[in-house]
Formats: C-alpha cells, structure tokens, sequence
C-alpha cells in the first residue's frame, strides 16, 4: 500500500487490499517436476499361447524365436533401479522384470520419451511390447514408427 492510498483511506476512501503472496509461496509443495523413466511399458496385452505359463528365461527364448521386427529386440532379465532412496536407505527399484532394447529404441528413445512429457529417453520396453509389437505387428511400436519415419524422409531427401 502506498503513501497516498493511506492518505485516501484516512479521509473515507476504500480501503487497499493488498494480496499477501508470502503464505501461498510457503505452502506451494505441488512444484512438479516432469518424470523420468527408462522403461517404455506398453499397454497391457494377455501373452500369446506361445508365451503362457513359461518361465522368465524360457520367455526370453520364446521372445527371440518369435521376434518379426527388423530392428532386432534383444530381451533380457533386467533390474533397473531409479535415483529415488528408500527408508532403509537403499535406492528404489524402478522396474523389474524382463526388458528388451533395439536399434530403434536407442535412436529414438528421447524423441518418444518427450512426446510423452519426460525429460530422459526411455532405454528399454517391457514384455507388453514384445507381445504386442516385437512378436506380433512391429506397426504398432513407437520406436519403429520414429525409425520408419526417419527412414523415409532420407530416402525422400536422396531422390
């Protein structure tokens, strides 16, 4: 409020209202901070009849026998931890579980990771995505549809 505000208030005027900004700034703890996450998970998919009921290597095995995507996915047992520390003081696994990557991914993974709102590329996909897209109709995986794109947009430049 200024000198002259309070002189005005004084003789009758409407009195100033200043809006206190310093206690909405002490409580403001929804400051987001975009996520960061290195495993692409595709939408859920029940696993073909090839898949059902196998272990985790012998998924893995059936994965690489099924694989139709010219980017060659390589899947493995993978245990990725995140940078967040737990209560015990140990660091937060991300993800666990089989995880497989490509050509494709590595190429492109920051291209899809910011599409998707996240700051870091992804660095592998998940089970889903095999099924889905690796083992199944490859049209259907971003990465191959950034490597496609990238692709045809060479050969349209050397024409």
């Amino acid at each position: 409020m200024s000198f002259l505000d309070s002189i005005k208030e004084f003789f009758g005027g409407k009195k100033v209202v200043v809006p206190d900004h310093s206690h909405a700034e002490a409580n403001n703890t929804t400051i987001s901070k975009p996520k960061v996450r290195q495993v692409y998970e595709g939408r859920p998919v029940t696993p073909p009849d090839w898949a059902e009921n196998l272990s985790t290597t012998e998924q893995i095995e059936a994965i690489k026998a099924h694989v139709v995507c010219k980017y060659a996915p390589h899947f493995e047992q993978k245990r990725i931890m995140s940078t967040t520390v737990g209560a015990d003081g140990n660091l937060v696994p991300e993800y666990e579980g089989v995880a497989g990557d490509c050509g494709a991914i590595k190429q492109f993974g920051l291209r899809v990771a910011q599409q998707n709102g996240l700051l870091m590329p992804y660095r592998y996909v998940d089970t889903n995505v095999a099924f889905r897209a690796c083992c199944g109709m490859p049209m259907k995986c971003p990465f191959y549809l950034n490597a496609e794109g990238d692709v045809q947009s060479v050969n349209a430049r050397r024409h």
